[in-house]
């Protein structure tokens, strides 16, 4: 056995042709309120280690520049990058994004779509993730690190999924909860 080296990793990695070429698997990711710049950086990562569809953020989410069209000063704009890229390692371009402020608009479109809406929360009502039945294509629905998805968001999804705890802690981090739950859903479709 050889521990493989980061030079063995990146000349592994696909260039950025052959990526964009690659499906992509039909799961769309839409994170609703989310404070932390690095959780944002996070998800990019997730969501080119996934190859997911597409990523929208939502409500108060940061996001990248986009340029001409970017509402915000241009020293909020760096400040974003900067910390997106720092958790994100540069991936941001391989992942389609796009900010929209009103969530409840982009789940409707979804919905419209054919996509099945589910949202990670922990409620009364919630599914273990392992035992859910979805239904491809998927929306996967994250909210606010403290307060989660909102309680309006959660009536308009088709289902509610969470993640077992078996220690003192009552959560996950969200992008650890994206990744374990994104996962799970590659291995069933393949």
């Amino acid at each position: 056995m050889k521990k493989k080296t980061t030079e063995d990793l990146v000349t592994e990695r696909p260039d950025a042709t052959k990526l964009a070429a690659l499906p992509r698997f039909p799961i769309t990711v839409v994170l609703n309120n989310v404070r932390s710049l690095e959780n944002v950086g996070l998800i990019f990562r997730l969501c080119d280690a996934l190859r997911v569809e597409k990523l929208y953020l939502t409500g108060i989410t940061g996001y990248p520049p986009m340029g001409e069209t970017d509402p915000r000063t241009t020293n909020i704009q760096e400040h974003a990058l900067n910390q997106i890229t720092k958790t994100g390692i540069k991936l941001v371009p391989f992942v389609n994004w796009e900010y929209r402020e009103d969530i409840l608009t982009v789940l409707s479109g979804l919905k419209d779509e054919g996509f099945m809406i589910v949202a990670l929360e922990q409620t009364d009502q919630s599914q273990d993730y392992r035992e859910f039945n979805y239904q491809f294509p998927v929306a996967l629905v994250l909210g606010h690190e403290r307060t989660g998805v909102d309680d309006q968001i959660l009536e308009l999804s088709d289902g509610i999924v969470d993640i077992p705890m078996y220690g003192a802690g009552n959560s996950l981090n969200v992008a650890t909860t994206l990744g374990i739950v994104g996962y799970e859903l590659i291995s069933r479709l393949k």
